[in-house]
């Protein structure tokens, strides 16, 4: 039984960001570019906004952090970093 609720919650861990949940796609040799990322403000940190926030700004990795969360000041230009208000929502879109 705690198996079969693994295999059932595991795939539901993905569409809630974490504390600096990273998702990685694979887009060689891309830099960020988060100029066109504004629509995706308010909007709900979801898999699908991660993969279409990716596909925008050619990222190779996505990090989504808390509202109050801690991150690495590394440099990386081929990280966005996805920044999200009080509600868990879509504050911030940066490369970095």
């Amino acid at each position: 039984m705690r198996k079969l609720m693994m295999l059932i919650l595991m795939p539901l861990t993905g569409c809630a960001p974490g504390n600096s949940e990273r998702i990685t796609m694979d887009q060689a040799g891309a830099v960020c570019d988060d100029r066109a990322l504004g629509p995706f403000i308010g909007q709900a940190p979801t898999k699908e906004n991660a993969l279409k926030l990716m596909g925008f700004s050619r990222a190779r990795t996505l990090r989504w952090v808390p509202y109050g969360g801690a991150v690495t000041m590394d440099f990386s230009p081929q990280r966005l970093t996805v920044q999200l208000d009080q509600q868990g929502r879509i504050a911030s879109a940066r490369c970095g």
